[in-house]
């Protein structure tokens, strides 16, 4: 290209940025000053509890595939098995010190032997979610949203589980009490029931929950501890009248609990990435492991913000964090609310679009309302959505990550989608080009290793990058340039649009889980945004972090 001719294109985006309300840098800055701006969590959500009688606590982490072990005396987390084998839903441990989990993505059930052996003993089970070890040895598990089945698995995996009970109504995290009974939410009835493991048989225990997600016993055995994820409430069910006593209201969101020898009641909740101690003698809360982010996915920040608010897609909330402080100012959270689990979003002028690439039935795009929050569009779509973006009209370009297509969905009800392109490798970061003499679109494609520019007219494609390693995140700079995170190689590039050369801004990044099933390519997107300052903004999923890498002139 001709030294005029890339000076008038140059000029040309220039002008264009200015018409869109942002300022203008001059050149691309010589050098980038990284500073955190959320810090870091142990956990990517933190779900199933067991205290191990040794002085930990155990706490399984489905997002982040690991298994982890806290000291409960300082709140220390370490590592007890780590990513992709550790994708724990809930963890137990076996008569003889083996720990068991639940890989609910992976439908296998895994076993950790003391002397650090670890195996497969069930597997072909999706949604495999909670478990628990009877009095005499026999190990029980549960299937919950694919299938709803309780299933008796050998704990040594010699022999094929067997189904004690087909649709109890959604079992979640339960335990066996004094009388060989198992205990345990059956989240679709709002209700705790007792369940003869040998009959099939299952009566009501407590009633009138709004989503009961686990029970766990008193030291003595005498009384449950009940979570409700819905209303944040621990609950204690005295038995056998099955009356209910509010212990404290905390957060909502909760997963999962366990109590400990001396009758402190521990709380994960996935929400809020932590673990919180309750006495439940005077309901009095004292933090074990505190988070701030839960699952930082995809980012977005708008052009006209001058205190460039980051929107975080957090997969278990929504959540508006203050750019240049770091304070959280805003939290839409799963379960208590219409919140879909959001991997991915983007900002307009009137709207917040997030989307979930969850693939099946939790799988869906949301618009919103950007002044309110309100929810004005709630769009199903089971094909793993990882980029969103919103034209100027409404229409919302979708990157589908398990099709391989980008697909326009107008604003009709009910919408219509159409084919903008396909045959896309792996699609996941989105950023818009719009305000070019021939809009279009920029895509991440994660298994070519391109990035790619898609005419919005008729679907027509550029090579603007490739020989990139797993590409995610994209945001488009006030320089011109586009910011990408390189995920395979840890680092954040700068891209020229023009030419395609590409430029390591930040290397060493935390960044980029194993991919894990049903996710489509990309798995939990690693995100970028740019705000009007020209400050890059980079999600962690590994640290659960946000950083900004700040212009140095």
């Amino acid at each position: 290209m001709s030294a005029p001719l890339f000076r008038f294109l140059s000029r040309s985006l220039a002008a264009s940025l200015v018409l869109a309300g942002a300022p203008v840098l001059a050149a691309p800055p010589k050098a980038w000053r990284q500073e955190v701006v959320v810090a870091g969590s142990p956990f990517q959500g933190v779900h199933g509890l067991v205290v191990d009688g040794k002085g930990h606590l155990l706490a399984s982490n489905l997002l982040g595939q690991t298994v982890h072990s806290v000291d409960l005396k300082t709140g220390a987390v370490s590592t007890l098995v780590g990513p992709p084998l550790g994708g724990a839903d809930d963890v137990t441990l076996g008569p003889d010190g083996s720990v068991y989990w639940t890989g609910y993505f992976t439908g296998q059930l895994m076993r950790r032997t003391p002397d650090g052996k670890t195996r497969v003993i069930a597997r072909g089970l999706p949604g495999l979610n909670s478990l628990a070890f009877r009095g005499d040895g026999r190990l029980y598990a549960t299937q919950l949203g694919a299938a709803d089945v309780l299933w008796e698995v050998d704990p040594n995996g010699r022999k094929p589980p067997r189904k004690v009970i087909d649709g109890p109504g959604f079992l979640n995290g339960f335990e066996f009490g004094p009388d060989d009974k198992l205990y345990g939410p059956l989240l679709l009835k709002g209700q705790i029931a007792r369940i003869d493991v040998d009959t099939g048989g299952i009566e009501p225990v407590a009633q009138g929950f709004a989503m009961p997600t686990a029970v766990n016993f008193d030291a003595r055995r005498e009384n449950l501890y009940v979570v409700d994820a819905a209303r944040g409430e621990l609950v204690r069910v005295r038995l056998p009248s099955g009356d209910k006593e509010v212990i404290t209201t905390l957060p909502t969101g909760l997963d999962n609990l366990a109590v400990g020898p001396d009758d402190q009641v521990y709380v994960s909740n996935m929400v809020d990435n932590d673990i919180r101690v309750v006495n439940p003698t005077d309901g009095s809360v004292r933090a074990l492991v505190e988070a701030r982010l839960s699952v930082p996915s995809g980012i977005a920040v708008a052009p006209d913000d001058p205190d460039e608010r980051v929107y975080v897609a957090d997969v278990y909330a929504l959540r508006q964090v203050g750019g240049l402080d770091g304070k959280i100012h805003q939290t839409d959270r799963v379960l208590s609310s219409p919140t879909n689990f959001p991997m991915n979003v983007s900002v307009s002028a009137q709207h917040v679009v997030r989307s979930t690439s969850y693939l099946g039935g939790l799988s869906s795009v949301q618009v919103l309302e950007r002044a309110t929050g309100k929810l004005l569009r709630t769009l199903p779509n089971s094909n793993g959505v990882q980029g969103v973006v919103e034209l100027a009209d409404g229409t919302l370009i979708l990157a589908e990550g398990a099709t391989g297509r980008l697909v326009r969905v107008d604003t009709a009800e009910p919408a219509v989608t159409t084919v903008l392109a396909e045959g896309l490798e792996g699609p996941v970061g989105l950023a818009a080009d719009t305000d070019a003499q021939e809009p279009g679109v920029y895509v991440t494609e994660v298994r070519s290793g391109k990035v790619t520019r898609v005419r919005l007219s008729d679907g027509a494609r550029r090579t603007v990058a490739r020989g990139l390693k797993g590409p995610e995140g994209i945001a488009r700079h006030p320089d011109g340039g586009l910011f990408v995170a390189e995920v395979g190689r840890k680092q954040l590039v700068r891209i020229d649009p023009v030419t395609g050369r590409s430029k390591v801004v930040a290397s060493g990044l935390r960044i980029g889980l194993p991919e894990s099933a049903p996710f489509p390519p990309g798995y939990l997107p690693t995100g970028v945004a740019v705000g009007r300052s020209g400050t890059v903004y980079l999600t962690s999923d590994i640290e659960s972090a946000l950083y900004r890498f700040v212009p140095v002139p």
